[in-house]
């Protein structure tokens, strides 16, 4: 059975890290252990946290708006193996894998649509690697060697290579020292059969000339669940190289190149939940686990064919920095050549290719995409400096998706241009006082060749900050951002006969208010930050999957969700987009302390109130009375294709309020480094729209102790994710039918159970 947050062990380990946090206001106070980038100088003060979130290095305490970093050292002090984890650091960040090809990120309060838009563009946080915008799928598939993870909340519209609402998270990759050589070997096993191998090494070639190779090898069995139908199992495969160089031909003239090529392999399942059906009525054949009852918790699927997930990509990314003394021209570019390959087994109910057509979906897609930017900015005014910018990108996908077993392919291609203008002005009032102001225009052309037709989107987006510093390290801000997300230019397609409308969207716009203050006492050992947000939403792009349809729709009354409209038909479920208005608001609180030399904490509390604003949207709605509904036969509305409801409910799967807490305490063990660590991340609980149903809250504990060599070149960790073992349902499928007729089970994914694992790390 699931347990729900009942448990009390959870509830006091949480509870002692959040008073142990708060302790702080009272006592001794500390810095996170923070990496800057590989190629650049450590601050001088260790507990001034050194960010890019403005493109250009400043301390995190002095940017208006909220940023939380997550360091090298952080990423190996967790045992962080994968993107998705990043999130057990991160309090306010969902990172969600819901089957083999569907990854979403998502802040404050609003969900990432899975799919459509133009070529990835309408993403509500926007990814990017040394600068260079990726996919979300991109960076899903591996972690390794890394030197920073910056989380940037709130609109991104100006100096970001795209506008995205939410926010972004920028990922910075280890580069060679001119230092010296240094690198490590690293290697875990766990009890998911999880096998990570890591390995980096770098250094001078010659005083202008650096570079760092870097590898990764990873496996595991990812959710660990199996399928009775064809005796496969979640799993997955992971090998990622990685090379960069740094050459500095000049004192003033820095270039970083990079490449790297990920391959993955992957299954992944759904479980089920209820009764399997059995033979009669409109199942002529037996569920694979016909009689037999199930839970989520049990891991068990039944799908009869199987759900392979295959990735390549190559990514280059090249940047140079032209110091000219007061000045600067910075440019960024990258080219992604990535295919994706997504096999989908519909067959949930596990009855077989004889009872329900069609039953597996292959799709693949091919991206390259090509990014270019310029800019130009002064760096030494001493009341006013700007930055003057221009990017462009170009994105080519081509795709098919293919039906059985009765095979029908719909191939697919389209070219994605961008363009965009910023400019960013920033006035020293005073020596306590700064103004900044941005704008940015953005083009955006959908060639749908020849498939479609094209389209154009334009938008000006903008944002100004004012922030009053009333000591060294105590600071206010005030700060007002604008966000767009383009329309999706037809390109989306759903089940046939559903009109091609009911898949696409207009664009969006949202304004955000954001009241933050940042401070730091005792020696800057302790941090306190909290911000206010408020932000509206003008045509908020609404995804909601598994809608019920019908390609025959009833003047008279409700109609089957079959294609044919009668109860026999094959069944029509599909993923809708609408717009709907809607608003984000809430609160961010972070606290990070040092209780002695050797015991550090922190806090990372977030709560969110985000909802539609009486937005008509595609719904499940079975019995007709316009308010959701899963209960009984798939049905849609009168004389419409799908059903639609007005709602004011929250936006999607995401929890109010979320608490990412840590502590770590080093000592001496047998002449030896040790250290004992913990975090903990807690969740209330979600409401999903599409099913009506809530996902109940929970948390979950990880634990670490090690040991390291007297000059810290080794280390030796034991470590146990979700310690106390919660386990609980945290994506909901909703119920499955067949032909019309419920199946008597339903889909979705239940929380991880506890992992034991071992890590041996050699630094050099």
């Amino acid at each position: 059975m699931l347990r729900k947050f009942t448990s009390a062990l959870p509830q006091k380990a949480i509870a002692l890290m959040i008073g142990t946090s708060l302790l702080a206001l009272a006592g001794a106070a500390a810095a996170q252990d923070t990496a800057p980038a590989a190629d650049a100088p450590a601050a001088e003060d260790p507990n001034v946290i050194i960010v890019t979130a403005n493109k250009r290095r400043e301390p995190v305490q002095k940017v208006a708006q909220t940023v939380n970093v997550v360091s090298a050292a952080q990423l190996q002090n967790l045992q962080i193996r994968s993107f998705q984890e990043v999130a057990t650091a991160v309090g306010g960040v969902s990172l969600t894998r819901t089957s083999g090809g569907e990854q979403s990120i998502s802040m404050r309060g609003i969900k990432m649509p899975n799919n459509g838009g133009t070529g990835g563009a309408t993403n509500t946080v926007e990814v990017y690697q040394n600068e260079v915008p990726i996919s979300t799928t991109d960076a899903f598939n591996a972690l390794f060697d890394i030197g920073q993870i910056e989380v940037l909340r709130g609109p991104q519209g100006t100096l970001r290579g795209r506008p995205s609402p939410s926010g972004a998270m920028t990922i910075v990759t280890q580069r060679g020292s001119f230092s010296g050589y240094n690198g490590f070997i690293q290697g875990s096993v766990t009890d998911h059969n999880g096998q990570n191998l890591q390995a980096a090494f770098g250094g001078p070639i010659n005083d202008k000339l650096a570079f760092r190779v870097a590898g990764l090898y990873d496996a595991s069995d990812d959710n660990e669940v199996k399928s009775l139908g064809n005796g496969k199992k979640s799993h997955h495969e992971t090998t990622g190289l990685r090379g960069s160089l740094t050459w500095k031909p000049l004192d003033n003239l820095d270039i970083n190149l990079m490449h790297q090529y990920i391959s993955e392999d992957r299954d992944f399942y759904r479980s089920v939940r209820g009764t399997a059906p059995c033979a009669g009525g409109p199942i002529p054949v037996s569920s694979a686990g016909c009689g037999h009852s199930y839970t989520l918790a049990d891991r068990v699927s039944l799908n009869t064919g199987p759900s392979p997930v295959t990735y390549e990509g190559h990514l280059t990314t090249l940047s140079v920095r032209y110091d000219l003394g007061d000045y600067q021209i910075n440019y960024v570019g990258g080219y992604n050549d990535s295919t994706f390959a997504n096999g989908l087994d519909f067959d949930f109910a596990g009855i077989g290719q004889a009872n329900q057509i069609p039953t597996w979906l292959l799709g693949t897609n091919t991206a390259k995409v090509t990014t270019n930017e310029v800019r130009f900015e002064s760096t030494n005014g001493a009341f006013y400096n700007f930055t003057y910018g221009v990017f462009a990108s170009s994105t080519k996908n081509t795709g098919d998706f293919a039906f059985f077993p009765f095979f029908t392919s719909a191939p697919s291609a389209s070219n994605v241009n961008d363009y965009g203008v910023f400019t960013n002005q920033r006035f020293n009032l005073s020596e306590k006082d700064k103004l900044s102001l941005g704008i940015r225009y953005s083009h955006f052309e959908v060639d749908r060749l020849g498939a479609g037709p094209n389209t154009t989107y334009q938008a000006i987006t903008g944002n100004a900050s004012y922030q009053h510093e009333f000591t060294r390290d105590i600071m206010a801000y005030v700060s007002y951002g604008t966000s767009f997300r383009p329309g999706s230019g037809g390109a989306n397609t759903v089940q046939q006969p559903v009109p091609r409308s009911n898949g696409n969207f207009d664009s969006e716009h949202s304004q955000s208010t954001e009241i933050g203050f940042k401070s730091q006492w005792l020696d800057r050992r302790l941090t306190a930050n909290l911000s206010l947000f408020d932000q509206k939403y003008d045509g908020y792009i609404a995804s909601m999957f598994n809608v019920a349809c019908t390609g025959v729709p009833n003047p008279n009354g409700m109609s089957y969700a079959t294609n044919d409209g009668t109860a026999a038909g094959p069944i029509c479920f599909g993923t809708m987009f609408a717009n709907g208005n809607a608003v984000s608001k809430g609160v961010e609180a972070e606290l990070r302390y040092l209780i002695t030399p050797n015991w550090s904490a922190g806090l990372l509390y977030t709560n969110t109130d985000a909802h539609f604003v009486d937005a008509l949207l595609p719904c499940n709605d079975y019995d007709g009375d316009g308010v959701p509904s899963v209960t009984g036969t798939p049905m849609v509305q009168r004389n419409s294709y799908i059903s639609h409801c007005v709602s004011s409910q929250v936006l999607g799967q995401l929890p109010a309020t979320s608490i990412s807490a840590n502590t770590n305490v080093d000592f001496k063990l047998w002449g030896l480094n040790a250290y004992a660590r913990a975090n903990a991340i807690y969740r209330d609980k979600a409401y999903f729209p599409q099913t009506a149903n809530y996902m109940p809250g929970y948390t979950q504990v990880n634990a670490y102790v090690g040991i390291k060599g007297a000059d810290d070149n080794w280390e030796l960790s034991f470590w146990a994710k979700n310690l106390f073992d919660e386990v609980v349902q945290d994506t909901d499928g909703g119920p499955w039918s067949i032909y019309g007729v419920q199946s008597g089970l339903s889909i979705g994914t239940v929380t991880n159970r506890r992992e034991l694992g071992v890590t041996l790390r050699k630094d050099f």
